[in-house]
């Protein structure tokens, strides 16, 4: 029986891609709360890490990182892209609570079980390997392979995450994305 770190983040992982994958196609108006459960509930309630262990802390920081990787990022794609803006407030309240679940898993309890390392330039490990899972993760959970697009934008998650020490910049960028790109 294996009982190591990555062995344990895996097994909640690909249960958790199970139960969101079933969510979605037979609970969809609860999916989102099951997301919330799952992904912040399994981190904190069961592994019982502290709130400072996921990136809670350093606010003001995160905060700047956060809004300052959107505007750098999501105003030249909002060009391109032309949002409607047309959203009612239970999807932006979904829209929220699927970014903050998500990195609370990706990024926080990520990073908190696994040891980093940087590879090349602003690449670390822990920012390509969670990247990877998160793509592979909305793939699986879709049954769409052209959704490994969020790739990209998870990069940009981790690295903000990292420079600010604090995963409410992962947060408002993810839920920020979300909301141009659903527009």
């Amino acid at each position: 029986k294996l009982n190591c770190k990555s062995c344990k983040y895996f097994r909640y992982y690909f249960l958790c891609i199970l139960v969101m994958a079933i969510a979605i196609r037979f609970f969809e108006s609860i999916s989102s709360a099951l997301e919330v459960l799952f992904l912040v509930g399994i981190p904190i309630l069961v592994e019982r890490k502290r709130p400072e262990d996921l990136g809670f802390k350093n606010v003001h920081r995160g905060i700047f990182w956060g809004l300052t990787a959107s505007f750098v990022v999501l105003i030249p794609y909002s060009l391109f892209h032309h949002p409607q803006f047309k959203l009612c407030w239970n999807s932006i309240l979904s829209i929220f609570s699927v970014a903050f679940a998500e990195e609370v898993f990706f990024r926080g309890y990520f990073y908190s079980e696994f040891q980093n390392e940087q590879l090349v330039w602003l690449l670390t490990k822990n920012n390509l390997l969670s990247s990877i899972l998160f793509a592979i993760a909305h793939c699986l959970v879709s049954y769409d392979y052209s959704r490994f697009v969020v790739f990209f934008p998870s990069l940009v998650m981790g690295l903000v995450f990292e420079r600010s020490g604090s995963i409410y910049s992962s947060i408002i960028f993810h839920f920020l994305a979300n909301l141009v790109y659903t527009c």
